[in-house]
């Protein structure tokens, strides 16, 4: 029985000690995901602000600082900072592209590894097996989409009346959705009738979109392929479009029925690269035309029977359009 006692005392010591290192290793790969997607979050916010990888990277490495693993802050170095762009697939899920642009995306490799400035983890008694040392990685990507946004709306004669004041309270919903994300877009607008009109630049105050929407003229024919290009002429004033997405949105409640047509202005504008949304409003709008000028610019077409799908379109573009999140 003293025997017996004495290796099931000497199993139980065993088991003792390797479940404090089964600990340490669980607490290690805890902190160590914790510090590292505290390293790419705070390296994608700043480089939204700054538009500067060398930065971001600086901004990240304080952050990782700041945590700990296993009681020694985390020191990631600038290789292990990668940028690339996110998009959204099918899915609905992000997929991270390395290199890509825009530089929306930061990954980060924490690693607490031989090959790491940090080094392993030593065990406190794996060396007795063989096992002296732990060597977690912990992959995490954040993404902040830093958008411009051009508003393009249609000011033809038959948006006179209800129309135009629905416009107009709808556009607000959007400025005032806009306002309450975390990421301040810059927002432009252009209008149309028969002929366009560049109304406000990019800019960050949204106050400008809804005073400039208040005081916007209602009469005329229907080009919209001219109000395509008084909004790509404000997007031609972007910022970076290494770092920026790039979205429009057009407006019509009728039919093109002057200047050149909407499609080919459509292929242009996509090919720089901006994504073009559309909002068809009402029973005599185009619907067919504008979803083809959707497909184009690679974005969505939505219909609006009413003033209240209206506003409910534009808001739901608008919380649509700031997204922040980690891989």
């Amino acid at each position: 029985m003293l025997v017996l006692i004495v290796l099931m005392l000497v199993a139980f010591m065993i088991a003792v000690a390797f479940s404090i290192d089964i600990a340490q290793m669980h607490l290690a790969r805890t902190e160590l995901r914790s510090a590292t997607d505290a390293a790419s979050k705070a390296a994608a916010l700043e480089l939204s602000r700054s538009l500067s990888t060398t930065k971001a990277i600086q901004r990240g490495q304080q952050v990782s600082l700041r945590n700990s693993v296993i009681g020694e802050p985390l020191v990631i170095a600038a290789d292990q900072f990668e940028f690339g762009s996110s998009k959204e697939s099918d899915s609905g899920k992000f997929q991270f592209q390395s290199g890509q642009t825009p530089l929306n995306s930061v990954r980060v490799n924490g690693k607490r590894t031989h090959d790491s400035v940090a080094g392993a983890i030593p065990m406190f008694f794996g060396n007795f097996v063989g096992f002296e040392f732990f060597e977690p990685q912990a992959l995490a990507t954040a993404t902040y989409i830093e958008r411009d946004v051009v508003l393009v709306v249609d000011r033809s004669g038959s948006m006179s009346g209800q129309k135009i004041r629905d416009l107009r309270e709808a556009i607000k919903i959007f400025t005032e959705t806009l306002a309450g994300t975390p990421v301040k877009e810059q927002v432009g607008l252009a209008s149309y009738s028969e002929f366009a009109s560049e109304d406000v630049q990019l800019t960050v105050d949204l106050n400008l979109i809804t005073t400039a929407m208040d005081s916007l003229p209602v009469n005329g024919l229907t080009s919209i392929s001219r109000g395509m290009d008084a909004g790509h002429q404000i997007m031609n004033r972007s910022r970076d479009p290494r770092f920026i997405e790039k979205t429009m949105i057009v407006m019509t409640d009728g039919k093109h029925n002057r200047g050149p047509e909407p499609r080919g202005a459509a292929t242009r504008i996509a090919a720089d690269g901006v994504t073009i949304h559309t909002i068809t409003f009402g029973a005599g709008a185009d619907v067919a035309r504008m979803r083809e000028i959707a497909k184009i610019g690679n974005g969505r077409a939505f219909n609006a029977v009413s003033g209240d799908e209206l506003r409910n379109i534009y808001r739901e573009i608008a919380l649509t359009l700031s997204t922040m999140m980690t891989q």
